[in-house]
């Protein structure tokens, strides 16, 4: 089987997109290695890492997992099972409070349930003066979030392994002008109808508890007091969360709440401030 065969095999098995980046990322091949060496006999390890990777696909596997990689806001970012996969969705949030602190030397910025890490490190990266704490629970979550600090040398990250339900109280209050989260939202009985892909991620970054809000409770019961007067507060949220999630901001003395949308015109993030006498 020649290249151009084993490309095109691929392209009518997924898609021509997927089929191109597989043959990027998995042989090293882009469009114009593959127009040189299209004739040519691909090597049988390489056709079984592409018929593997696609019988993969196939069944639903993430695409992201089977590269181990995925760009987020510029930046690569190691992922693989174990980690929520970046989502284009939370570059509002990270542009929500990049806006906040941009004009603060030496910001300090909260990241919680952090994930692979793509929040603090794009932050780290568009603020190198800051110092940003990333507060993941997960081993396997947490494994990626070390790797991507390193991959990005963002050096000014600091990886924190706690619970968000518990580790409040080892972090000093008003100590920050920023906390970021983009934590689990889905209802629980809403995940098993999650389309086929998202199956395979983590459950513990999806499930939200019984109606979604049981991180956003915790975050305005037990994280607003680690900011600073005047601080804000970033939160990416679920389509129809903007209303409960603002309510709970409102009643902890978070002022100036609004809803920021997507793209594609939806309610993605929520944004305040601490009152400056709370």
């Amino acid at each position: 089987m020649t290249y151009q065969e084993l490309y095109r095999y691929a392209r009518d098995a997924v898609s021509v997109s997927e089929a191109r980046c597989l043959f990027e990322e998995l042989l090293g091949i882009d469009r114009m290695a593959l127009v040189e060496k299209g004739s040519l006999k691909a090597g049988k390890d390489e056709r079984m890492l592409i018929e593997e990777a696609v019988k993969k696909r196939r069944e639903g596997y993430p695409l992201q997992y089977i590269i181990g990689k995925w760009s987020f806001m510029g930046n690569d970012f190691i992922v693989g099972e174990g980690v929520l996969i970046p989502r284009d969705d939370t570059e509002v949030a990270v542009n929500e409070c990049f806006s906040a602190v941009k004009n603060i030397r030496r910001a300090k910025i909260l990241d919680l349930c952090s994930g692979s890490g793509i929040i603090a490190v794009t932050l780290a990266k568009l603020l190198p003066d800051a110092e940003i704490t990333a507060l993941e629970l997960e081993d396997r979550a947490f494994g990626f979030l070390e790797k991507n600090i390193i991959l990005n040398k963002a050096d000014n990250v600091r990886a924190l392994k706690g619970d968000i339900f518990r580790a409040f109280s080892c972090i000093e209050d008003k100590s920050f002008d920023a906390i970021i989260s983009n934590p689990p939202y889905i209802k629980s009985g809403e995940i098993s109808a999650l389309q086929k892909e998202v199956g395979f991620e983590p459950v513990s970054a999806l499930d939200g508890g019984e109606d979604g809000l049981d991180f956003y409770r915790c975050i305005a019961e037990n994280w607003l007091s680690k900011l600073k007067n005047g601080g804000s507060i970033t939160l990416e949220i679920g389509e129809e969360q903007a209303e409960d999630v603002t309510g709970l901001l409102s009643e902890k003395c978070i002022s100036d709440i609004r809803t920021v949308k997507d793209i594609q015109g939806l309610d993605r993030v929520i944004f305040g401030t601490q009152k400056a006498d709370n």
